[in-house]
């Protein structure tokens, strides 16, 4: 039972991240989150999904003028294609959920901080054109990734409500 706990509390402890300081991320760290991005699973194995890692200060900060304000303060975001299919976009949304939330537990398991952000308006052609992503695919969900600045993360305005739902709000049984 405590391998148990020691992995519930793991899970239950990842919190996403919006303040990162300036160290890198080494390139073998980088590379064992994207392992497990890649083994992640998808609708019928299709393995829709495909990444293009953004170190550049400037596309980073214009990934963060396009709605993912984190990305211009993190050292490395992984900005996450899927094929544009209006048909398979319920699908395509839930695979990349799927997709994140390992990326995200797998930097957690390095010690580093995340936190996903999607494209707004005209954001999704300005990175599209910034990374050259070709017709057929389309850039939305964007996850950023980095040490936690603390410093910062302490000075934010606390939640009034930081609280959850109690599991009896949350979790109905057999019916609602």
């Amino acid at each position: 039972m405590p391998v148990t706990n020691d992995r519930i509390r793991f899970l239950r402890g990842l919190r996403a991240v919006r303040d990162y300081t300036a160290d890198p991320v080494s390139d073998e760290v980088l590379s064992d989150i994207l392992e497990v991005g890649r083994w992640t699973g998808s609708a019928s194995n299709r393995q829709p999904t495909e990444v293009v890692v953004v170190r550049d200060r400037a596309i980073l900060d214009q990934i963060g003028a396009s709605g993912v304000g984190p990305a211009a303060g993190a050292p490395v975001a992984i900005v996450v294609l899927t094929p544009d299919d209006p048909s398979r976009t319920e699908v395509n949304a839930f695979d990349t959920g799927r997709l994140v939330e390992r990326v995200l537990l797998a930097a957690h398991a390095h010690g580093l901080g995340g936190n996903i952000g999607t494209l707004k308006g005209d954001g999704i052609a300005t990175i599209k054109q910034a990374l050259s992503i070709p017709d057929g695919l389309k850039p939305w969900a964007v996850v950023t990734l980095g040490t936690t600045d603390e410093r910062a993360r302490n000075a934010r305005p606390k939640n009034p409500n930081p609280g959850r739902k109690v599991l009896a709000d949350f979790a109905h049984s057999e019916h609602y």
